[in-house]
């Protein structure tokens, strides 16, 4: 799938088997609204978790705290999906944005 036509619904699936793989749960079994420390995610669990959705989701350079600051599948879903979709401000005469 091109990652530009994934949905919502979309990311929220690559998130949750990202979350689930790493926890050692069945995709199915995992809460989407519950914290990934709930899972016994550290923070090499979650930058393994922030590497497969980088691929998965055409992403680069997240914010290393992204998983902290959206510590749930359901809201970091929601905010990889707005980074995927937020379009760069057109670069200025110098080459800046």
């Amino acid at each position: 799938m091109n990652t530009t036509d994934m949905t919502l619904d979309d990311v929220k699936r690559v998130l949750a088997q990202a979350v689930a793989a790493e926890a050692g749960v069945p995709a199915a079994d995992l809460a989407t609204d519950q914290p990934f420390t709930s899972y016994g995610l550290d923070s090499m669990a979650a930058l393994a978790v922030g590497m497969e959705i980088e691929d998965a989701c055409g992403l680069s350079d997240l914010p290393v705290d992204l998983l902290w600051d959206h510590p749930t599948v359901d809201s970091l879903s929601e905010a990889l999906w707005n980074l995927m979709n937020t379009v760069p401000a057109p670069a200025t005469a110098d080459g800046r944005r």
